[in-house]
């Protein structure tokens, strides 16, 4: 299984059993992963967005790395602070696009920026991906700091939202 580690982070893509678990039975998943109970859960928007991504990975369990939550385990405390989303293989451009999530009594300890910057490195070097992709809403600021921290360029804005890319 592939696991990416930082100095402070383990980064676990989660398959179709742990990705279910994570959504509807956090503490058996938590169990199962040995992993110690955290402060902090999910809310319904998250839990929305997680079951989209276990639908993908369901429909692709053998490139499930691409499609499912990389969740974020502090080793210190050896719990779940967050995760990111993998939206998909690379497109016919190289893009592969994620999306993260920090629980909120982890927020701005740097530990989402840290997690970023593996798993971008790790993806830009994987066939075929050229560009990481970022979509942040306009008016998150903490967001906005952590894609910069990381490295990314802001290439494309809408009405409500920023794009970031991150490239070799």
């Amino acid at each position: 299984m592939v696991e990416l580690q930082t100095e402070r982070i383990r980064l676990i893509p989660l398959n179709a059993k742990y990705l279910n678990l994570l959504i509807a039975h956090e503490e058996q998943m938590a169990a199962e992963l040995s992993l110690s109970k955290g402060v902090g859960s999910l809310d319904d928007e998250l839990k929305q967005a997680l079951y989209f991504r276990l639908s993908k990975v369901l429909k692709d369990e053998q490139n499930y790395l691409w499609h499912t939550n990389w969740l974020l385990v502090l080793k210190e405390k050896n719990c779940a602070v967050g995760g990111i989303m993998l939206k998909g293989t690379p497109n016919e451009q190289g893009e592969v696009v994620i999306g993260y999530y920090t629980l909120p009594p982890y927020m701005g300890q740097g530990y989402m920026t840290e997690s970023i910057i593996a798993l971008k490195d790790w993806l830009l070097h994987q066939p075929n991906a050229k560009y990481v992709i970022a979509d942040t809403e306009k008016e998150n600021m903490a967001s906005h700091r952590v894609l910069e921290k990381a490295g990314a360029v802001l290439f494309k804005e809408t009405k409500s939202l920023y794009f970031w890319r991150f490239h070799l």
